[in-house]
């Protein structure tokens, strides 16, 4: 009983410390965008996607298979590590002499010259690895949290330091630089870890065998879910990827708070719903948190022109319309985010990966006829992609039997139409009360915040008096996940 209270108290630690970093983060992150030119923003952030795909080939399933085994030992650990190392410096070293044939001809000196520096980063973090999994078997994640957010807030102020004294593009890249050392330099403290030269061929094998699979989801995953990001990069270069990372921070940060955040929530009360619920008790959570986090990530579109230029800066006032457009994708991501659990839970884990991959095709394809196309009109092309393709998993949901038409009309359907109204409301509100009164100031962002708390109120209270039902639902499933031990 005390290690399972010792498991929940570190994850509320866990959870608690994570929205503080990503908060501060993003605080760090605006200051970022305020002092760097938009193509130096794009080049590092343009640098980064690859590395992080560098850094999932190293480290893909070996952490999982470290945390996973029943017990350690020197020797296992320390072939994990050999392994990890071993293969980190070679692929940099692959990748260092033939990266620059993969580059546009007319790309910018200072990407070169800034992936030359940053390639060696999955290097030291891949250094982190065995430290991480120890923790994690040791449930120390209260530990992995502050470390976290230690490191985060060190980095972030000595990268607006060195923005603020025009280092551009580099100022990023130290910013990298300082929270993977930091990291490093914190993990051993907890751990120390002191690498042998003990290796065991048997173990290896083991190793990969496990790790290879993984590594393949992760892939698919990893592109899938930044195909958009890839398809920037090559089409429209690093200053439309900088103005996408910028569109995307908004309602980013608000996903990653709630509907990420909860998704283990949700795993758990849908496993735990009697057999034949699973599908209601899915429907019904999905549709409660989407009730809440849906209008959020509207109103961040509806009101993109008054804070964009505002908090970012001037420069990035090509963003807003990105905003705008990516808006109109957020009903459809917040019914379906957590689809792929309702497929897990009812051992359907090949149906995941099928989905994973029509996504990823659909969207490849919507990249391919989107090559001639404008920046604003391909971003068009792939939120006309998240949409139908969330009403086909919806769709397939009800097909297979795994929801009931029932659950469509009880839960999904007072969302919608509560959506549609939240809309309408809300563009009414910003042209009669908000555009005549604007002043391109501070004041701009109370008088938002203050409209959007009125449409917030209106919306609820046409919710209760239309669907009543609905928002006993939600006070029940309240009172449900308080008993999910």
């Amino acid at each position: 009983m005390s290690n399972k209270n010792g498991v929940v108290s570190s994850s509320m630690w866990m959870m608690g410390l994570s929205i503080s970093e990503k908060i501060f983060s993003f605080g760090i992150y605006i200051l970022l965008a305020r002092f760097l030119d938009i193509v130096e923003f794009g080049i590092v952030a343009f640098c980064v996607l690859f590395l992080e795909f560098l850094t999932l080939l190293i480290n893909s399933g070996v952490r999982e298979y470290l945390v996973t085994r029943k017990e350690t030992s020197k020797l296992l650990i320390n072939t994990c590590f050999i392994s990890i190392m071993s293969i980190a410096v070679l692929l940099v070293a692959v990748f260092f002499q033939v990266f620059t044939y993969f580059l546009p001809e007319d790309s910018s000196p200072l990407l070169t010259e800034v992936l030359q520096v940053m390639i060696f980063l999955p290097i030291v973090s891949s250094f982190n690895t065995v430290q991480i999994s120890i923790l994690q078997r040791r449930l120390a994640f209260k530990q992995l949290s502050i470390r976290n957010l230690i490191s985060t807030s060190i980095a972030g102020l000595v990268g607006v330091f060195f923005a603020y004294n025009g280092y551009g593009a580099w100022a990023l890249v130290i910013n990298k630089y300082t929270a993977v050392i930091l990291n490093s330099l914190i993990l051993q403290y907890l751990v120390r870890y002191i690498p042998s030269f003990q290796f065991s061929i048997a173990i290896f094998k083991e190793c990969y065998r496990f790790s290879i699979p993984l590594l393949l989801s992760e892939i698919l995953n990893f592109w899938s879910s930044r195909v958009m990001q890839l398809f920037v990069s090559i089409f429209f270069g690093p200053a439309s990827f900088a103005i996408l990372d910028i569109a995307r921070k908004f309602s980013s940060l608000v996903t990653q708070i709630s509907l990420t955040s909860l998704r283990p929530v949700c795993l758990s009360f849908v496993s735990k719903a009697p057999t034949g619920e699973k599908g209601t008790s899915h429907s019904n959570f999905s549709a409660y948190i989407a009730f809440f986090v849906v209008p959020t990530l509207i109103s961040i579109g509806v009101y993109a022109d008054s804070y964009v230029t505002l908090i970012f800066g001037p420069q990035w006032e090509p963003a807003i319309t990105i905003i705008e457009l990516l808006s109109f994708a957020a009903l459809a991501q917040g019914l379906t985010w957590y689809f792929s659990l309702l497929l897990v839970v009812n051992e359907k884990t090949k149906q995941v990966f099928v989905w994973n991959m029509v996504f990823f095709v659909l969207s490849l394809m919507g990249g391919g006829v989107s090559f001639d196309l404008s920046f604003p009109q391909y971003i068009t092309v792939q939120v006309a992609i998240i949409n139908v393709l969330s009403a086909f998993k919806i769709y397939y949901l009800w097909k297979t039997k795994l929801i009931s038409f029932e659950n469509i009309k009880k839960s999904y359907l007072p969302v919608f139409l509560s959506t549609i109204f939240f809309v309408t409301i809300s563009m009414l509100l910003k042209i009669y009360f908000f555009e005549p009164y604007k002043t391109d100031g501070l004041i701009d962002l109370i008088l938002v915040s203050f409209l959007i708390l009125v449409s917030l109120i209106i919306y609820m209270t046409f919710a209760y008096i239309i669907f009543r039902e609905f928002f006993e639902g939600i006070l029940n499933t309240i009172r449900k996940i308080k008993k999910v031990k």
